[in-house]
């Protein structure tokens, strides 16, 4: 019979499904391990321990990389929330220079006036007692 353990806790299961059920939710590896004792004497059980380590080896990376995977999720969200924010700031500073373009075209305008000889002539008029 194969007995699964994780092999980066204490997780043990004699069920493929519940072992890969906790593999998937934690990003650990399970690791099956035969029940027999290995044939071969020393041999055969020096190949045992270099496959058991093999295996938590592995086990091992596939945890680093889903960790370091799920990390670079969290990045990815955190930079499009940011990218999203400074699209909107820019937006903002379009409309603001708009608004500001608009009102310094009105005041050029009025400069126009009061500077011409008619609008000259009504200021001068205004303080007339």
């Amino acid at each position: 019979m194969i007995h699964y353990q994780c092999g980066s806790c204490s997780y043990k299961s004699d069920h493929l499904g519940e072992a890969q059920q906790h593999s998937h939710q934690t990003g650990h590896a399970c690791i099956g391990k035969d029940g027999a004792e290995p044939a071969g004497g020393k041999f055969g059980k020096a190949r045992t321990v270099l496959k058991t380590g093999a295996s938590v080896l592995a086990a091992t990376a596939i945890g680093a990389i889903a960790w370091k995977y799920k990390k670079l999720q969290e990045e990815h969200e955190e930079l499009q929330t940011k990218h999203e924010g400074l699209v909107s700031m820019a937006a903002g500073l379009v409309v603001q220079l708009a608004e500001s373009t608009a009102e310094n075209e009105s005041l050029k305008s009025e400069n126009d006036y009061l500077k011409s000889a008619t609008g000259a002539s009504k200021t001068l008029k205004s303080y007339d007692c």
